[in-house]
């Protein structure tokens, strides 16, 4: 589900709870100057955010170097979100994307 519905910036949690899938639409319209500044195009920033406690705990970090030893993989970055917040997603770049023709 959507955190944060906003007309440039998009935020979605993970299905787990743990990470947030955050797309920025970066017009430029900051850029201002008194100068004559060309501005660059529109670009689609994208961010995963950690939610884990931080610092680890020494359980936590008992774990992550248990299974680093085992040659196992630690996951990181994955966000995994559902049918209808991946629509959402598509929404919005398309909406962002007709906006700049």
């Amino acid at each position: 589900m959507p955190v944060i519905p906003d007309d440039k910036n998009l935020l979605i949690r993970c299905e787990c709870h743990y990470h947030v899938l955050e797309i920025e639409y970066d017009d430029y319209d900051w850029l201002l100057s008194e100068k004559e500044v060309e501005r660059p195009k529109p670009t689609f920033n994208v961010s995963v955010w950690n939610q884990t406690p931080s610092p680890y705990s020494f359980w936590n970090r008992l774990q992550l170097i248990w299974t680093l030893l085992r040659g196992k993989r630690i996951d990181g970055g994955d966000v995994i979100i559902n049918l209808s917040d991946a629509k959402t997603v598509v929404d919005f770049l398309n909406k962002k994307l007709g906006e700049t023709k």
